[in-house]
């Protein structure tokens, strides 16, 4: 059984509790403007170049020879909980091959973690929820019409998948992730749903983060152009902490 990756990042220190491994697969049920990894926007290997050099953006791999990958930090993963990171791309598009991986490393205690948008369906969660430590789930915009016209997403299989979560206790093992952009995720009517959201939802712990341009070379080595947005102020950021923190018992603001 294959997975289609882009890259394995060793060391992380982001993706969740101690040293990690975090493994990025390709595919995404969402096309965000403000996207850092547009490789892993598409399923599809695609060709690039960077500087004049040539290569292509993701790659087969069996399972077994990822094992044999993640197992090289083995001795990190007994540092303060550590262990392996599923992202992407949305992770939960390959749940079902990478459903034998996930079953292996739980048999030997590695800590798994995974970033998700939860756009997919509820069957895909219900497989990942049998091994996941804990998840890292976005929220973008919550509006329905701009979910389906600015990310291009089925916000219903969103929205189900967070009721899921809640309905059944799972909310313990949930951070939720914010991307903040003066544009969408900081527009009144979105920051209006995201209060509504807050109030119905048991979010205990969030992490917000300021667009960046760190993509902006990916964009161009796929011949494509990072759109442009407005620089976020302290005052607008502040604002949003002092809005989070009424109903997280933990807000982590990272301003890149």
């Amino acid at each position: 059984m294959k997975v289609r990756i882009t890259n394995i990042q060793r060391f992380s220190l982001q993706d969740g509790p101690g040293i990690r491994t975090t493994i990025f697969l390709k595919g995404c049920s969402l096309k965000c403007p403000w996207c850092s990894n547009p490789e892993n926007i598409s399923y599809e290997i695609e060709e690039y170049e960077i500087d004049g050099e040539k290569g292509i953006y993701g790659k087969d791999i069996e399972l077994d020879e990822l094992n044999d990958e993640i197992k090289k930090d083995d001795a990190y993963y007994k540092i303060d909980n550590g262990g392996v990171t599923f992202s992407g791309g949305e992770v939960l598009l390959q749940i079902e091959k990478l459903e034998p991986l996930l079953k292996k490393l739980k048999r030997e205690n590695i800590n798994i973690c995974m970033e998700t948008c939860l756009v997919s369906p509820l069957d895909n969660l219900k497989v990942a929820l049998k091994y996941v430590d804990e998840f890292y789930v976005d929220i973008k915009l919550l509006d329905k019409v701009l979910f389906a016209e600015v990310l291009k997403g089925n916000y219903d299989l969103f929205i189900n998948n967070i009721k899921y979560l809640f309905d059944n206790k799972y909310d313990k093992k949930i951070t939720y992730r914010m991307p903040i952009c003066k544009e969408y995720t900081l527009e009144k009517n979105n920051i209006e749903k995201l209060e509504e959201f807050l109030k119905k939802y048991s979010v205990k712990n969030i992490e917000v983060f300021t667009i960046h341009r760190l993509g902006e070379k990916k964009y161009k080595s796929l011949g494509k152009t990072m759109p442009n947005f407005d620089k976020i102020s302290k005052k607008e950021i502040d604002k949003l902490y002092d809005l989070l923190i009424k109903y997280c018992d933990k807000v982590i603001i990272n301003n890149l």
